[in-house]
């Protein structure tokens, strides 16, 4: 019996994942986000389609040439399924990522190089996405099998993006692309000392994860992500059970094989023991080899705070002794921070929103580069290079629009040396004059990339790190604005970054032997010394100043980030060294590193690509029954994702009615245009116990939408307008035409919403400020009388600690009384009731919003509870009735018990009940003081 009960419990947790997945787009891209002045072309063969912008055929034949490789001499590796994939290029975007998603099948390479190569490697950035999402495609290629097969036939690709995350973790799908890219490249992330960090620290610090938890996170617990598990899982079931054993696991799991627990199930047929003791095992093999890498712990400075993760980043000395550094945690924003030697701590001002978090500091001056996105068009994104005086407080902007990251200010503050990253691959070094804003290009590069500039003491001279396509890095100083380099460091296989110079000193990190350390360089002019090893942990430091022969860096720890304090050995190395696979890697071959290098050099025909192509994508549909409708619904999307489709039919079995309906939408214009219509047939009401009415429907709209994003400085904020022309019409049928008149109406639909947030630590429930503002204005057309106008709100304020939150609420809705035509009532009546359409209402409601515990559990890999909190409320309505002037009153008062939680160990859900008791009687009916609701998210069953 208990097992019965234990399937059955299964079968309904996974159904109701599954509504879940169906319910919510697989990728939340961003709809319409290329300027329609931008003109597109394509390498089209019959492995790839590669979509570019002008000045991006170079990295396009790269990418063609590398995935045509990949499809020749990988092919065999997880099957032998091949899936043509559409690519599309961003080179405006700033963020550096990219990914492979279904619904519809399409990839986005985000092309700008990162800064950063401690996190993601110093390998040619299009080079290495193409590797690591090919080998997505690879896996959505191979994964369409069995009942994954069975569900794209039902739902379409959603339907195998819902088989596949059911069946597959993702942790799984990223740790395989992972050792794909560190198989087949110089570096990739499993020869990155950063990349173990996270479960090193967590060795380190003796903390032993259930495995739902470290598949699941923790709002109190520093997790690593399911890039490190999965690339710590795949690479040793590849060591210890052989080069196909994910073939194999994954063939079975996506056919369902078993039925409950898929991949659990196919992990045990094929390596013989429970998939509990395979995470075991492996995560005791990485530990094994950890214990060898102790060593004395240094003296810290910042300190911890128990179940919180707080870090100190970008330490750089001041004038008094202490540090300025970039503090953030999981209840508090990034903020630059002073921090004394003796570990107290003084936040300087938050630090406005920001792609990279770099910067750097000089005489009492920040600078640094702060988010600034293209008000219409989502995938532009440009950055803002400011300076803050931490005297006078006062924050001064250079430059607007720019694509500068990593910049330095010199010692005269007039000038700022930074990198400019351009959209077509190119790489620069400039120099901006801080009084007029202009800037000058002291260096430039389309082979290799340049990072972290600081101005050398010398006139005009100034050091950068430079890495080359093939990964290499090294630093050199450049004199008299860039004439001449000077080689401080030859480029070899290795990461560097984070420089520092005090005087004739230049410190860095340095990947060397399997860890990130602290280096250095000395500089005296036609004589250089080093390079010198001066500090190593086993988690890496990262960046460090000279104080009195002594050595502060931030240190990676399960605590977050930590400054700490070293003695410098001041070790002379000849420091090249080739980077390997690290701890599990043993199987990757030498030869297999340089695969880039032996792709076929060829070149691809490239033609124009038309942005209308293919508008109507249909790529999935769903089959649903909400009780008493059956419908079936196609949707659509191309590849640009300018154009969006849904077409559907709907049968009402209570009226034996029939309904046809289509949605467009096009996002490639400056204003987006919107269109829909509806048809329904044979619709019926009973008018008494011997006749039925019939009648006929129709439903037609058409629209603008423009979505605006305003987003700058501290504050997330936009603003959407929307119109609509909206026609309804009523035609009678059968007896009805005798009886009634046919009617058709106008009506006018005009929708603004404003939003306006801060920043939004981890562990907050909402922003610490916040507004919201929405209006909504109907009013019917031509020979009908009727209109209607709502305006809700809401303020989001501080509460008692940084994770609580006041939120007050507020609505005003008025409209006509003629009773022409009743549009539908959305106002946000008092929690509790039974809502009522009065002439006039006004709504107020004050919520108190504070977590209760973060339970860190969940079982049976189907439900995992991150937090619990609670909403303490008041609400209180007032609606007016203008033929008699009476007022009615719905006051409330109730709480909310919330729970955070994650389904199936990938779906975030909040689910909760509400208890209200109403201080007023119900406007009809009998009243019931006491009154429960269960919470459900709204997008579950829409």
């Amino acid at each position: 019996m208990y097992l019965v009960d234990k399937l059955s419990c299964m079968r309904a947790s996974f159904f109701f994942i599954l509504l879940f997945l169906i319910a919510e787009p697989t990728m939340a891209q961003r709809f319409g986000g290329n300027p329609s002045r931008q003109r597109w072309k394509q390498i089209d063969t019959d492995t790839v389609k590669v979509i570019f912008a002008d000045g991006n055929e170079k990295q396009a034949q790269k990418i063609a040439r590398i995935i045509h490789g990949l499809q020749q001499t990988n092919a065999g590796n997880l099957g032998k399924g091949m899936r043509k994939v559409s690519i599309v290029l961003q080179d405006r975007s700033l963020f550096s990522n990219a990914y492979v998603g279904l619904a519809p099948f399409r990839s986005e390479f985000y092309t700008t190089a990162p800064q950063n190569a401690f996190e993601l490697g110093a390998f040619d950035w299009v080079s290495n996405l193409a590797i690591h999402e090919y080998r997505h495609v690879h896996q959505y290629g191979n994964f369409n099998k069995g009942l994954s097969k069975l569900a794209s036939v039902i739902l379409g690709q959603e339907g195998q993006a819902v088989a596949n995350a059911a069946s597959i973790p993702d942790w799984f799908f990223e740790g395989d692309a992972v050792y794909s890219e560190t198989k087949l490249t110089q570096q990739g992330r499993g020869k990155l000392p950063d990349f173990f960090n996270g479960y090193k620290s967590l060795y380190r610090s003796d903390r032993s994860y259930s495995y739902m938890k470290l598949r699941n996170g923790s709002l109190r617990h520093y997790v690593p992500n399911h890039y490190d598990l999965g690339y710590l899982l795949v690479s040793y079931g590849r060591k210890q059970y052989g080069d196909d054993i994910w073939e194999k696991v994954t063939d079975d799991a996506a056919r369902f094989k078993p039925l409950i627990y898929p991949f659990q199930g196919a992990v045990k047929k094929h390596t013989g023991i429970s998939f509990n003791s395979f995470v075991n095992d492996a995560l005791g093999y990485y530990r094994d080899q950890w214990k060898a890498e102790l060593t004395e712990e240094p003296l810290w400075i910042t300190k911890t705070e128990k179940n919180n993760v707080v870090n100190y980043r970008f330490p750089y000395l001041t004038e008094d002794g202490s540090y300025i550094t970039l503090q953030d945690s999981y209840t508090q924003i990034p903020a630059f921070t002073k921090v004394y030697p003796d570990g107290r701590t003084e936040r300087i001002r938050v630090r406005d929103i920001a792609i990279d978090p770099y910067f750097t500091y000089r005489n009492h001056t920040i600078v640094y580069t702060s988010y600034q996105p293209d008000t219409r068009w989502g995938n532009v994104e440009n950055n803002t290079l400011k300076i803050y005086d931490l005297i006078s407080g006062r924050e001064q902007i250079i430059q607007t629009k720019t694509r500068l990251f990593s910049p330095d200010i010199s010692a005269d503050m007039k000038t700022i040396v930074a990198v400019d990253m351009a959209k077509e691959g190119n790489s620069a070094v400039v120099k901006v004059d801080i009084g007029s804003g202009n800037t000058d290009t002291l260096l430039i590069s389309t082979d290799r990339v340049f990072s972290y500039p600081r101005f050398a003491g010398g006139a005009g001279d100034f050091y950068a790190v430079h890495r080359q396509a093939n990964g290499h890095m090294g630093i050199s100083r450049y004199i008299d604005k860039g004439k001449t380099e000077k080689t401080l460091l030859a480029a070899s296989n290795r990461v560097i970054g984070y420089l520092q110079v005090q005087g004739d000193t230049l410190l860095f990190t340095s990947t060397y032997q399997g860890r990130d350390e602290l280096w250095a360089l000395i500089d005296k002019g036609d004589n250089v010394k080093g390079p010198f090893r001066l500090a190593a942990y086993p988690t890496g430091i990262y960046q460090a100043v000279l104080q009195n022969g002594k050595l502060t860096g931030a240190v990676f720890t399960a605590d977050g980030f930590r400054l700490a304090s070293f003695d410098p050995v001041w070790e002379k190395v000849e420091p090249f060294h080739q980077m390997q696979a690290l701890y599990a890697g043993s199987g990757m071959q030498a030869g297999d590193f340089d695969f880039v290098n032996q792709v076929p050099l060829r070149n691809f025909n490239v033609n124009p690509y038309k942005r209308y192509n293919r508008l109507v994508n249909i790529h999935s549909w769903r089959p649903y029954y909400d009780r008493p409708e059956y419908s079936f619904t196609l949707y659509g999307e191309n590849v640009l994702n300018t154009f969006l489709t849904e077409l559907a039919y709907t049968y009402n079995e209570n009226e034996q009615s029939h309904k046809l309906g289509a949605d467009f939408a096009y996002g490639g214009s400056y204003v987006q245009r919107i269109l829909g219509a509806s048809s329904t047939f044979n619709r019926s009401a009973r008018l008494n116990q011997d006749t039925l009415l019939h009648w006929n429907e129709q439903a037609a709209y058409a629209g603008l939408r423009l979505p605006l994003n305003f987003t700058s400085g501290r504050e997330y904020s936009s603003l959407v307008l929307q119109t609509t022309i909206n026609t309804n019409q009523v035609k009678w049928t059968g007896i009805a035409k005798n009886l009634l008149k046919d009617r058709t109406v106008h009506y006018l639909d005009f929708n603004i919403a404003y939003s306006a947030q801060s920043q939004r630590a981890v562990r907050q429930i909402f922003p610490r400020w916040g507004r919201a503002l929405s209006t909504r204005y109907r009013t019917a057309i031509g020979k009908t009388d009727a209109w209607q106008l709502l305006i809700s709100g809401a303020l989001y304020l501080p509460g008692l600690a940084s994770t609580h939150n006041l939120v007050l609420t507020g609505a005003v809705q008025s409209r006509d009384t003629l009773n022409q035509y009743i549009f539908s009532d959305n106002f946000p009546f008092s929690r509790g009731y039974r809502s009522v359409n009065f002439p006039r209402m006004y709504k107020l409601g004050i919520n108190y919003h504070f977590p209760l515990m973060y339970p860190d559990w969940g079982f049976g890999q189907l439900v995992y509870f991150q937090r619990i909190r609670m909403n303490a409320f008041y609400d209180y309505a007032l609606g007016k009735s203008l033929r008699t002037g009476r007022e009615f009153h719905f006051g409330a008062v109730g709480g909310e018990l919330m729970f955070d939680t994650k389904w199936w160990n990938q779906e975030p859900v909040s689910f909760g009940i509400r208890y209200s008791r109403l201080l007023d009687r119900e406007f009809s009916g009998a009243t019931t003081p006491n009154y429960w609701e269960i919470i459900l998210p709204v997008a579950l069953f829409k």
